[in-house]
């Protein structure tokens, strides 16, 4: 990835959460449970689906 273009977005990111916190902390903790929350779905959903994957591949169902 382009260095320069990664820099700019997560300069971007963090001012953008850094105003929501400043203007807002209630809404900002709640923005980041929020994200938080999806974030372990996702990773339960791919761990689920890896185990049905391998199950399905060394047993053969």
């Amino acid at each position: 990835m382009n260095r320069k273009a990664v820099t700019v977005i997560v300069i971007v990111v963090v001012l953008v959460c850094g105003s929501l916190l400043v203007r807002d902390p209630v809404s900002a903790a709640q923005t980041v449970r929020d994200a938080f929350t999806t974030v372990i779905a996702a990773l339960t959903t791919v761990v689920s689906s890896l185990t049905t994957f391998f199950q399905t591949l060394f047993h053969g169902k």
